[in-house]
């Protein structure tokens, strides 16, 4: 079999379809047997049984005819199987890391993203591990469902034969906000691919965008009026939707502070018509301060902000947030609230100042001393890292004496240092590799038009 001329899709489909095939026709026949049997050999049409010898044609039937079907299916289902696996040798590799809860994904020219971006017609390698629990990459429209595992490369290939947008799921339970795992692959011009690789990272950026980004927006929502799963953000600031209620009543919404908020906070009043109800509300997700840079993105565009809430963007891009708290109580790692001039985790008893950090930043093993479970982060550009540095210190200094990461009630969980996770409880591991989190159908009621 050559890879590059299957369609995998195509494949997967046929052998779906002819298992469902054959299995139709063997309940409509087995069913319609099963009545003609009642009526026709009923105790009152035979009030006397017949004795039967046995019939070898009808045991040569019921033994050759159900072996051919399965060969049939089983050879079908590994014609498939190959086009899944053989991925053609010129494909373009992609490294996708899974974490708690979001998906990262690794360019060849070390470019990172939380969305999948691959050119059409090229056909896409994706060598997939976690950094913490098991997850499973499953995009429907590739019929590419994968599992990724810590300490392992899995691997899988799909080839996007047209422009668009194609939603990307978490397919194996993994902690509290699973079903919230959401991303998306873009398919885009050879063009468009080349300009993307070439972007610079979200310092030069609004750090609005940036918390779109992290929150998985934007790999449902293009920023250049592009469609996708969902609308397009260009322009959206002041735009007038029609939105569909579950009475089916149409009615018009702008899109300002107040019809913004209500569609990214929720309750939602409606679906934006002619969007599927996919999106989640992020009333749990996104504070107002968060919520206000985003809203200040959407109506000034892609201006720059300095400050600490420019780091605050970096955090959330990277993922730091996910695990990292910044009002002094503990998820998956210590929070980052008077963090400064605390006691680290590192083996020598450091404290934690801006060198501590640094260090962290590009070898969390190595300053520690111990294995760790968070990444480190090559791809931080200086002005990223300086701009996450300022917003670290913007959260106070510890209190003289305090160690990071300390319990702060008995129920509390264990200590960690500043990278770090709790090393004892996998499912505590808190990635910090760049990813954005994103937007999954975690609600019905939710829709994705209504991001705009």
């Amino acid at each position: 079999m050559e890879p590059k001329l299957v369609n995998v899709v195509q494949a997967v489909d046929n052998t779906f379809m002819l298992i469902f095939g054959i299995s139709a026709v063997l309940l409509v026949g087995i069913t319609a047997a099963m009545i003609w049997f009642v009526i026709r050999y009923s105790r009152k049409r035979n009030p006397t049984p017949a004795t039967f010898s046995g019939n070898m044609l009808a045991e040569v039937i019921w033994i050759v005819v159900p072996s051919i079907l399965v060969m049939l299916m089983f050879y079908s289902g590994w014609h498939s199987y190959r086009a899944l696996r053989d991925a053609p040798p010129d494909a373009l590799e992609i490294k996708v890391t899974a974490r708690m809860w979001s998906w990262d994904f690794e360019y060849e020219s070390g470019k990172h993203s939380g969305t999948l971006v691959v050119p059409v017609g090229k056909p896409i390698k994706l060598l997939l591990t976690s950094s913490d629990v098991l997850h499973g990459f499953f995009a429907p429209a590739f019929r590419l469902k994968i599992d990724t595992v810590p300490g392992m490369t899995t691997y899988g290939w799909f080839r996007a034969d047209k422009p668009g947008e194609f939603v990307v799921f978490c397919s194996v339970y993994c902690g509290l906000q699973h079903a919230k795992m959401l991303t998306a692959i873009r398919a885009v011009s050879q063009e468009d691919y080349d300009r993307f690789l070439a972007e610079k990272g979200n310092a030069a950026g609004h750090p609005g965008k940036a918390l779109l980004d992290s929150k998985g927006c934007l790999g449902c929502h293009s920023t250049d009026g592009t469609p996708g799963i969902g609308p397009s953000l260009k322009d959206v600031w002041g735009r007038e939707v029609v939105l569909v209620g579950a009475d089916k009543k149409e009615k018009k919404l702008k899109y300002d502070a107040a019809g913004l908020t209500m569609i990214i906070m929720g309750p939602r009043t409606g679906v934006v018509k002619g969007y599927e109800p996919l999106m989640p509300t992020y009333a749990d997700q996104i504070t107002p301060d968060e919520l206000e840079l985003m809203l200040d993105y959407l109506q000034n565009g892609d201006s720059s902000v300095d400050g600490p809430e420019a780091g605050r963007a970096v955090a959330e891009a990277e993922g730091c947030l996910g695990c990292h708290s910044t009002d002094g109580s503990d998820i998956a790692g210590p929070s980052f609230k008077g963090m400064y001039g605390a006691k680290g985790m590192a083996t020598d008893g450091a404290k934690i100042d801006r060198a501590y950090v640094e260090a962290v930043l590009k070898d969390p093993g190595r300053r520690l001393g111990k294995p760790s479970s968070m990444p480190s982060y090559p791809s931080l550009s200086e002005a990223d890292r300086a701009a996450l540095l300022k917003f670290l210190e913007s959260l106070g200094v510890a209190a003289h004496g305090a160690d990071a990461g300390s319990a702060s009630s008995p129920g509390a969980p264990p200590a960690h240092d500043m990278t770090g996770h709790d090393m004892a409880s996998p499912a505590k591991a808190a990635p910090a590799a760049k990813a954005a989190k994103p937007a999954t159908p975690a609600k019905a009621d939710s829709d994705h038009g209504a991001h705009q």
